[in-house]
């Protein structure tokens, strides 16, 4: 009897240790040039946390440089490895937000704002009731993996399934995820038929190859159009959306038509509809500088083209998801968006 105790206890040994040894095997620590499916979700992670990069399953120097940056800002060893630790904080970024309450704030107001339901915030908190006090930190659950994805250079198509399609060769051609296409079409195997509509997040413009930025960025941009800044850089209510969200750049008020000018001298990466920022051009100056200007009547530029300072690429309007005709100006310096107003002279 205690030899057969003794063979049940290694047996379970065996089998425990085995396990565990599979549970181990199954992560792996992720750096530049490797690729695969978990590469996928870790760029697409990076995404949904605003690092312009392409979604494409390669770990290349612009996912590199998006996980420094995130290392940095998380004050995490900034090595561009993607290690447990580093996974971790990533989940937690995306899984929840922190927020201050402020005067005037309710659970109601909050849930509006955020999209998401007053329970799942007091949950989240764990509140007996709908009391909040001014200076209370409250997490904000993000609901939706992958709702992110539907941002600034991503946007949601509609697809018919062909024949020879699966979910796996649909988020390589669209640089997207497995896990995100299930998620937006609530769909709770990898199974899709022919003939079947689904919803894909389509990347609009890749800014992974754009310049890098190696030195100092100086404060010698012309400002594109002269007007009034009808809204700034940062966190505000959407005035079309009525939800708290970042302003990734600078309004300016001015009447369709309006001579819109080139901030500095660049290739154009991009002459087209983009989005809500309808009628768009982007453009690359170099040293990781890129600029955007959206919502214009008229495109006077095309991809490729290269454009001095002050040159007029287009005239302003009021096309994509406007509330009147302006120009939306951004600047991103390595794919970052940064406020205008610290680099226009």
């Amino acid at each position: 009897m205690g030899r057969n105790k003794l063979v049940i206890i290694m047996v379970l040994f065996i089998f425990l240790s085995s396990s565990i040894i599979s549970v181990e095997a199954s992560y792996r620590v992720l750096q530049q040039g490797m690729k695969g499916r978990d590469i996928r979700e870790l760029q697409e992670n990076l995404v949904m946390l605003g690092y312009r990069i392409i979604i494409d399953g390669n770990f290349g120097p612009a996912t590199k440089s998006a996980i420094i940056e995130f290392q940095r800002k998380s004050k995490l060893p900034n090595d561009g490895v993607v290690g447990k630790q580093t996974w971790n904080r990533l989940k937690d970024a995306v899984s929840f937000e922190k927020y201050k309450v402020r005067s005037g704030d309710t659970l109601s107001k909050l849930a509006h704002t955020y999209d998401v339901p007053v329970t799942v915030i007091k949950e989240a908190n764990k509140l007996d009731n709908d009391i909040i006090r001014i200076n209370q930190e409250l997490i904000i659950p993000k609901t939706a993996l992958g709702g992110g994805i539907d941002t600034d250079f991503y946007e949601m198509v509609s697809y018919k399934v062909r024949r020879g399609d699966t979910l796996d060769k649909l988020a390589n051609r669209f640089h997207t995820t497995i896990r995100t296409i299930k998620q937006v079409n609530n769909f709770e195997t990898t199974r899709i038929r022919e003939g079947q509509m689904i919803k894909i997040p389509k990347l609009i413009i890749d800014l992974s190859q754009t310049s890098k930025n190696t030195t100092a960025v100086k404060k010698d941009f012309i400002w594109p159009v002269r007007g009034r800044i009808s809204s700034g850089f940062g966190y505000r209510i959407h005035p079309i959306l009525n939800k708290r969200s970042f302003h990734n750049g600078i309004d300016i008020a001015v009447g369709t038509g309006t001579p819109i000018k080139a901030v500095k001298s660049g290739k154009v990466l991009n002459s087209g509809w983009v989005g809500g920022y309808g009628k768009t051009v982007t453009i690359d100056h170099g040293n990781g500088v890129v600029s955007l200007y959206g919502h214009n009547s008229k495109l006077l530029v095309r991809p490729g083209q290269s454009v001095k300072q002050g040159q007029i690429i287009a005239k302003s309007g009021n096309t994509g998801r406007s509330t009147g005709p302006h120009l939306h100006l951004t600047i991103l310096i390595n794919s970052k968006e940064v406020n205008p107003l610290k680099y226009l002279d």
